[in-house]
């Protein structure tokens, strides 16, 4: 009996040994880049004959964005072959996943094309110009071999060149070899004439690679990218990378980022740099990204560790990892000399107005926006103003208070900068990741106080939040303002494609009561033309207490609505020093906002 047990771990091992030997090679090519097809090779060789078919998936999601995508839908002319070239037969088992029968051959080559134009949404794409690819967009994988070392190899079109976070192989520009599957999947890549500009900064190699047009001084952005970065790591202790890439495309449409393990992509209009506020904005985007290499690549909620590419991952904690990143967007930016205390209050008061102006933050809670990211957040809703709150903006407001409440009652011994250093060290990324428990037991620890009722109200519930409060916490008042902007409609518009659209009508609002509905097409407030960019401006000139004859098309049909505006319900509101303050209200100030604090008037 014993020599049959060790007879079949023997062969238990073998059989692991020939699966750990098994590594795939990826090619990647684009011969025809007008097309907008990449054409994708994946070959695996050393496959035990005891398997008789394969299994290739194709994601439905990208790491950065909590919504489902049809990356399959875009794919064409797959096939299959073993070693000697002789075709496989194959069969899709869900939209997702292709199932070969390998019929025990040892080598199995599988190609496919991927059609690619939306670099909007920062997935893939390939036009005559350049190239951008999010692995997880383009590339399948095994779910068996998914832990395995791979290489790949790019077959950049004509005298274009790749930039992008994976080692290289020595004395190579185009062939790079990675640990396993997620981290070709978490490191994307420029394919085209980008210019790349190598820099120094916390002590390790770093990239700036633009892709686009625009006019920008490169030594500027560095000095900014360099502050940020040391920042940084001041903050965390360390940089948990060798080398990071800052990819930068500048073009027509839309802006934004997302985050990957060792880079970033940056997206802005071609012409941003021409005025201060795109200065402005790449600060912002860089800050908020370059934090995620922590707060998400490295710290990951539960729901997200690992990742499941198949299927929503759900979890209540995108709050946090967004949320809090949004938090620590500006701190980090005051960290480097970037922003002053005196904007920070500014921001404050905007802030307050625009979380009580919200009905939505009555109705959903921050965990429960949370857990619905993936059917919620990214569609669109029409409703969504209304029903929903922004785990991004509200929890970005959430971990403010907590990092106030936790100053005030450690006596400025302990603040949230501690508690997410502490998530840092004891969740690394390849755990289980963390859960909203966690990360409360965690205030918990460093503030010295219970916060069930904190997270009860604010994280699980809809109770207001105490602004006031908290503030004070740090020495602020928060004092409401008279209105300036006369009377209130309560509608969102914005211009698409030549027309003026209705794009919100805020709940309670005296649009909403008289009858407006999203998607209407503005065409004239009290018989004189009227468009989205003079809308409010309008508005304004008139009185509380007016009445304003909108008339839109409503599906083609010519409407008009009689409105009564009234004053807006929410006021402005300015945040300024206390007349007077305590020695603990000076401390958690300056400790916070990095000047001393002087009294109000």
């Amino acid at each position: 009996m014993r020599k049959l047990h060790i007879l079949f771990l023997l062969i238990c091992a073998s059989v692991t040994l020939v699966a750990q030997e098994v590594t795939p090679r990826y090619t990647l090519s684009m011969p025809e880049p007008w097309t907008h097809l990449f054409h994708v090779e994946i070959v695996y060789d050393g496959l035990p004959a005891s398997e008789q078919s394969l299994e290739l998936i194709m994601p439905v999601w990208r790491t950065g964005r909590y919504v489902l995508f049809d990356f399959a839908g875009d794919v064409q002319e797959f096939a299959a072959t073993n070693g000697g070239g002789g075709p496989l037969t194959f069969a899709k088992t869900d939209k997702s996943t292709w199932k070969i029968d390998t019929r025990g051959a040892s080598t199995v080559k599988v190609s496919y094309k991927v059609y690619a134009d939306e670099f909007d949404m920062r997935t893939k794409g390939l036009n005559d110009q350049y190239a951008f690819v999010d692995g997880i967009a383009v590339f399948m994988y095994a779910e068996k071999y998914r832990r395995q070392s791979l290489a790949l190899e790019v077959l950049p079109y004509g005298s274009w060149h790749v930039t992008t976070g994976l080692e290289a192989v020595d004395g190579t520009s185009s062939r790079f070899t990675a640990p396993d599957y997620d981290r070709l999947a978490d490191s994307p890549m420029f394919i085209g004439n980008q210019k790349d500009h190598q820099f120094t900064a916390g002590g390790k190699a770093h990239v700036l690679s633009v892709l686009g047009d625009g006019r920008y001084d490169p030594e500027v952005l560095i000095g900014d990218i360099t502050a940020i970065v040391e920042a940084a790591k001041e903050f965390w202790g360390d940089l948990p990378y060798d080398r990071y890439v800052f990819m930068l495309h500048l073009w027509s449409e839309g802006g934004g980022g997302t985050e990957h393990i060792n880079s970033t992509i940056i997206q802005m209009r071609t012409f941003s740099f021409s005025s201060p506020w795109g200065r402005d904005g790449f600060q912002g985007v860089v800050s908020h990204e370059f934090f995620h290499t922590w707060n998400v690549k490295q710290i990951r909620p539960h729901g997200i560790s690992p990742y499941d590419y198949t299927r929503e991952n759900y979890a209540r904690e995108y709050w946090i990892a967004e949320g809090t990143t949004s938090y620590y967007t500006p701190v980090i930016l005051r960290k480097a000399g970037l922003r002053s205390s005196e904007r920070a209050l500014a921001m404050l008061g905007r802030a307050i107005k625009s979380d009580r102006d919200r009905p939505g933050h009555q109705i959903q809670s921050l965990s429960e926006s949370s857990y619905d990211a993936w059917i919620k957040f990214w569609r669109d809703h029409p409703q969504a103003y209304n029903a929903q709150t922004s785990y991004y903006e509200k929890g970005s407001i959430v971990s403010l208070m907590l990092d106030l409440t936790i100053r005030h009652h450690s006596q400025n011994r302990s603040s949230l900068d501690d508690v997410m250093r502490a998530l840092y060290k004891r969740f690394p990324w390849d755990g289980n990741g963390y859960t909203v428990d966690d990360f409360q037991k965690l205030c918990e620890e460093y503030g010295g106080i219970s916060l069930g009722e904190f997270f009860a109200k604010y994280v699980h519930g809809t109770d207001p939040l105490p602004w006031e409060e908290v503030l004070a916490y740090a020495g602020l008042e928060v004092t409401p303002e008279k209105s300036k902007s006369g009377p209130w409609l309560g509608v969102m518009s914005r211009e698409r494609n030549g027309r003026s659209l209705i794009t919100g009508v805020i709940a309670g609002s005296p649009a909403y009561d008289g009858g407006l509905n999203v998607n209407d097409e503005l065409l004239a407030l009290n018989g004189y033309r009227v468009g989205s960019t003079d809308l409010s401006s309008r508005i304004t000139e008139m009185s509380v207490g007016d009445t304003a004859r909108i008339t839109v098309f409503r599906h083609d049909v010519l409407r008009e609505f009689t409105i009564r505006l009234e004053a807006p319900p929410v006021p402005s509101y300015a945040v300024k020093p206390m007349a007077e303050t305590t020695a603990l209200q000076k401390e958690i100030y300056e400790a916070w906002l990095g000047e001393e604090l002087d009294a109000g008037e």
